[in-house]
């Protein structure tokens, strides 16, 4: 998960590389990509740390909405099977009855 490796980040300046690298990344117009990254060269430390912090916060919660949406959909999908299943027990059942009261 990328959250793991955002908090192995202690040294400012990886953290400074981390943050750069997700801002050339991000699917915005590229004036606003310019304004970002010379806003990261303004920064004091701690600042650029809070925004770290911050960046790293976002990343965490859309991290655990994505594991609770495929946890729901896992769960879904297993219990469609298990109707699917269910429904074809049943119609294996109809028919071993149908062939032993013909017998």
């Amino acid at each position: 998960m990328l959250i793991n490796f955002l908090r192995k980040q202690s040294d400012l300046s990886k953290k400074k590389k981390v943050l750069l690298t997700m801002i050339k990344n991000i699917k915005i117009s590229e004036d606003q990509k310019e304004l970002y990254i010379k806003t990261l060269d303004i920064l004091d430390e701690k600042w650029l740390d809070n925004l770290y912090k911050s960046v790293s916060a976002f990343v965490e919660e859309v991290e655990m909405m994505d594991i609770k949406n495929i946890a729901k959909n896992n769960f879904s999908s297993i219990s469609w099977i298990r109707k699917k299943e269910a429904i074809e027990k049943q119609k294996d059942i109809n028919s071993f009855s149908f062939l032993l009261s013909n017998i």
